[in-house]
């Protein structure tokens, strides 16, 4: 039997991260031949993200980086996703989240009759609007998808709720938790790393405790961004005695309002975007972290560090519930208040002990032998390259082009 062909879809940074554990899993399993496809939607940080990991794309699209609004590089994605599949035909896609190029992945496989795996599935704000496109996309990806890897059981009620069947439905935990866990082990193995990392840290906050700072959602960009980033200088010049760190998103809609209101501030660094292993560092070390991140939301609980999320909806409901995150909105106001409060009683010492409620590692181990015990619904193709359904019985069925 030949070995079973699965693409893995990236096209951002935060992808790379939550499916490198995937992709990980994935080569380790002698019946399956990986393909990781960059997208190109965000290609130097997405290849980054996965250097950190030891993973080098399989391919890498080309995108016109001349179409600017959100629905040309949609369409961008679409078409080239889709010439991909239709040169190397695949029996299954893994896409993750809420991107441009989850969505665009899923319809091309869709189109080409390629079962649809998503991971990180059912998340939901309830407003179209917030975030923007990003609700919008993962709500698409549902009825699209065959398998969906939910990273809670919130998530997973979600789809239940939205009539989802129950056996198509699989309760994971957040690969960016075993990513998380896989970088913070490397870290510890490497003397070299480490030292390295604590040197580097330390020119960084001139010895003083960190506050971490990651700000790119869309839906902020202009006078929203510029209103966040006044709190949090007016925080830093309080709060002296803090370093506050930030990496700086490479969009000048973002960099543009960050560095007018805080490149002056004595106590700020503005910083290049980082590697991955670099931003685990930082982030276990952090008193206070202030985000529109989802990811980070899902991060921090791990390191036990307290979070602001400056933004009017979250999808990780959990981090609230369990008492790691706050939802400030984007009020300057608020925003400055919560974090006066947190700095103010030491940040970080009442979350200690708490688990992380995103999961305990080993999410991606999980996705693998699901998409693994899906195989008879996908071998072999026939002579015209064609996908033909397996029965249990190990007869070729010819319709459906996949399994329902």
């Amino acid at each position: 039997m030949r070995k079973l062909r699965i693409l893995v879809m990236i096209g951002t940074r935060p992808e790379a991260i939550k499916l490198a554990p995937v992709v990980l899993a994935l080569q380790r399993e002698s019946a399956v031949r990986v393909t990781v496809c960059l997208s190109g939607q965000h290609p130097t940080m997405a290849h980054d993200a996965l250097t950190s990991f030891g993973i080098a794309p399989d391919v890498e699209l080309a995108l016109d980086r001349a179409a600017t609004t959100a629905g040309a590089r949609f369409t961008g994605l679409h078409r080239a996703i889709s010439a991909f599949l239709d040169r190397l035909p695949q029996d299954r896609i893994v896409v993750q989240g809420d991107t441009s190029t989850a969505l665009a992945g899923a319809l091309a496989a869709f189109h080409a009759g390629v079962p649809v795996a998503h991971v990180e599935a059912g998340l939901r704000t309830g407003n179209l609007a917030g975030p923007w496109p990003e609700e919008g996309y993962r709500r698409m990806i549902a009825p699209i998808a065959d398998l969906h890897f939910a990273p809670t059981e919130w998530a997973r009620q979600n789809l239940l709720a939205e009539g989802i069947a129950p056996d198509r439905v699989h309760l994971t935990g957040n690969t960016v938790v075993d990513a998380l866990i896989g970088i913070r082990a490397a870290i510890s193995r490497s003397a070299d790393t480490s030292l390295r990392l604590d040197a580097w840290q330390r020119g960084l906050s001139d010895g003083k405790p960190i506050v971490l700072v990651t700000l790119h959602r869309r839906e902020s960009h202009g006078s929203v961004l510029t209103g966040i980033a006044m709190a949090l200088r007016d925080l830093a010049e309080e709060f002296r005695d803090h370093a506050f760190v930030l990496p700086v998103h490479p969009n000048p809609a973002v960099s543009g309002s960050i560095r007018s209101v805080l490149a002056d501030q004595p106590n700020v660094r503005l910083l290049d975007p980082l590697g991955y292993k670099d931003f685990v560092y930082l982030m276990s070390l952090a008193s206070l972290i202030v985000t529109d991140s989802g990811g980070v939301q899902e991060e921090a609980p791990t390191f036990g560090v307290p979070i602001l999320v400056v933004r009017n909806e979250s999808e990780r409901a959990e981090a609230i519930a369990a008492g790691f995150a706050q939802l400030t909105g984007t009020d300057p106001d608020r925003i400055l208040s919560a974090g006066r409060k947190i700095l103010a009683r030491g940040g970080r010492a009442e979350l200690r002990g708490k688990a992380n409620p995103f999961g305990d590692g080993t999410a991606a181990k999980r996705i693998a032998a699901l998409l693994l015990s899906r195989r008879d619904a996908m071998v072999p193709t026939g002579a015209t390259g064609e996908p033909v359904i397996v029965s249990q019985s190990g007869r070729p069925v010819k319709q459906p082009r996949f399994a329902q």
